[in-house]
């Protein structure tokens, strides 16, 4: 029987490590993934981010290479936004609701597809 953590454990140590994890360019935008998965309840958006920081810095992957905080002018006000990287912008969807049914989509192709972007 595969152990879970003893994986893990094997895919986060020695040479073996993804180069995506750590080497990452953020170019995906928050809010352009939000819009893209018809996200519209911002704080809902807001706690699957706060879930994708918190996993990167549970598993010690550097939260400022992957989140890059960005201030967005739509004219009239300045907002927040966030720039992520591919590994980022993949804790940010399978740390959003399944009930979408985007994110559902979304999370299938990342299981169905192994090899993320960026992975080299």
């Amino acid at each position: 029987m595969l152990k879970l953590y003893n994986y893990l454990e094997k895919v986060t140590k020695g040479h073996n490590k993804r180069k995506w994890l750590y080497e990452s360019n953020p170019e995906h935008v928050y809010s352009e993934v939000m819009d893209v998965l018809d996200i519209k309840d911002e704080l809902e958006g807001y706690i699957s981010l706060d879930r994708a920081i918190k996993a990167c810095k549970a598993l010690q992957i550097p939260v400022a290479r992957n989140f890059k905080k960005i201030y967005c002018h739509n004219g009239e006000n300045l907002g927040i936004d966030w720039k992520m990287s591919p590994f980022a912008c993949y804790l940010l969807i399978i740390n959003c609701n399944p009930a979408n049914e985007n994110v559902a989509k979304a999370q299938l192709f990342f299981a169905m597809n192994q090899k993320f972007e960026g992975a080299k």
